[in-house]
């Protein structure tokens, strides 16, 4: 019989992933759920009875376990088994870099107790299209004689997965080249923040990071993996920092300011979508303007009972404009650049005005490291703003021509946030709900350093009045 070359592939960790990481994750959500305390101990030892038969065994051979040893009556049992299916669809994370890499004909091979039908919807719902050779076991890889009767129907050119044993010990002791795929397992970034308090947060990030569409070696594909590990947190953390902020101050709605705001913008309103905020049109050279119709446009937008939020300044322009105006501003920022050379207002002057509140989470002067990079990771879909203008009773912003970002960059950003607040808006409530405490600065210090560090930033940072140069 004429055998055709083909690659294989794990399926869990190695094609799709997650997104409880573990797979004792489902059964500790399913004992949540329905509030079924012992659950996930019970259900871990069914299946290890199971297994330690040597047999074949489903999901349903496992609930029966659960049956037989009035653990749960079989009508409660039916509805976990179809729950715990559900919560499967509803954990599977897309690990793209290895699906773009699967070719028609090839093998994903499984060891696991769904079905082969379940195993296929499964990879369908992240999003294969290719036609494959599915084959599951429960311990064929692992035991190895699944590679001697695939050896025989394929030439299996190389199988790639995740286990150190199963996907690659056991393949090469069939002759068959495989290489183990360590990308699902969490990164130093998401352990730290899980560690600092925020699992579900850090879920998020492995979720975004798996879904990389880019190939490896492009720009893009490295601004994505930046943006997931750092400036998603950063963002997240961000938006409930502010929102604390303003609480406390007593203010009601918050300004979020052109344009290193966008993107925590729409984060911030997909997390509390009932607070009142609203993104303001301003910059520099607005600011400076001296523009009757900027007044106007403040005012109307509410700045009066407001927190106006800058990712990082100076507070020079803000200072100037409230002086000017006599106008009341309330402004925070996470990083108060306070040793830029060339600074057009000294940092205790702004501090001290009367007319601007100025607060902030960070120096820059604290900092090991610190660069524009954070501007350079949040930027706006639309250039810089040049004025204000009204329109009837309506304010317009008008901007530049060109936007300072190379586009390949801009839309790799915009492609990102627009996956992440898909993503956000299915986790809100668990994300939000981890959010109700103080948010460490240390670990927004640590985000903020880690992108100020990245070579790729910082080589596409760019200021309409030359690069910053901090004391």
């Amino acid at each position: 019989m004429l055998r055709t070359t083909v690659n294989s592939f794990d399926l869990f960790d190695t094609l799709l992933a997650r997104l409880c990481i573990a797979p004792t994750g489902i059964a500790e959500e399913l004992e949540r759920k329905f509030n079924a305390p012992g659950f996930a101990a019970a259900r871990r030892g069914a299946e290890h009875l199971l297994a330690g038969e040597g047999k074949p065994f489903d999901l349903h051979a496992i609930y029966a376990v659960l049956v037989s040893r009035d653990v749960v009556p079989r009508a409660v049992a039916d509805r976990l088994l179809e729950a715990e299916l559900d919560a499967e669809f509803d954990n599977a994370i897309p690990i793209i870099e290895n699906l773009r890499r699967v070719q028609p004909g090839d093998l994903v091979i499984s060891d696991m107790y769904l079905s082969a039908d379940t195993l296929r919807r499964l990879l369908q719902h992240v999003g294969l299209r290719t036609p494959v050779q599915l084959h599951v076991t429960n311990m064929g890889k692992h035991e190895g004689w699944v590679w001697k009767e695939l050896s025989g129907r394929w030439i299996i050119n190389r199988h790639c997965g995740d286990n150190p044993h199963s996907d690659v010990a056991m393949p090469q002791r069939h002759g068959i080249d495989s290489v183990q795929y360590a990308g699902a397992l969490p990164t130093t970034n998401e352990l730290t923040v899980s560690g600092q308090g925020y699992p579900v947060l850090a879920q998020l990030m492995r979720s975004m990071r798996l879904r990389n569409p880019y190939e490896g070696s492009s720009q893009q594909a490295a601004l994505w993996h930046l943006s997931s590990q750092l400036n998603i947190p950063f963002l997240i953390l961000g938006s409930a920092m502010v929102r604390q902020h303003r609480e406390s101050a007593g203010l009601k709605r918050i300004l979020f300011s052109a344009r290193d705001c966008y993107l925590m913008s729409e984060v911030f309103s997909a997390l509390f979508p009932a607070d009142p905020a609203y993104y303001l049109h301003v910059s520099r050279e607005v600011l400076g303007s001296d523009s009757p119709v900027l007044h106007d446009y403040l005012i109307d937008a509410g700045i009066a009972d407001a927190l106006v939020v800058d990712l990082a300044a100076t507070g020079a322009s803000w200072y100037q404009f409230s002086a000017r105006e006599q106008l009341k501003v309330c402004l925070f920022s996470f990083v108060f650049i306070d040793n830029w050379v060339q600074a057009r207002v000294a940092p205790q002057t702004v501090t001290s005005s009367p007319w601007l509140g100025f607060s902030w989470a960070i120096k820059s002067s604290g900092l090991r490291a610190y660069s524009a990079a954070i501007e350079a990771i949040n930027s706006a879909p639309h250039p810089s703003c040049r004025a204000i203008h009204r329109v009837g009773r309506f304010f317009v912003p008008e901007y530049h021509f060109s936007n300072e970002l190379p586009d390949a960059l801009l839309q790799a950003i915009i492609q990102h946030q627009t996956v992440l607040l898909e993503q956000l808006r299915k986790m809100k409530e668990k994300v939000a709900a981890e959010l109700a405490v103080p948010v460490p600065i240390p670990l927004l210090t640590l985000l903020v350093e880690s992108m100020s560090q990245s070579d790729l930033l910082n080589s596409i940072e760019k200021f309409p009045d030359g690069p910053r140069t901090l004391a």
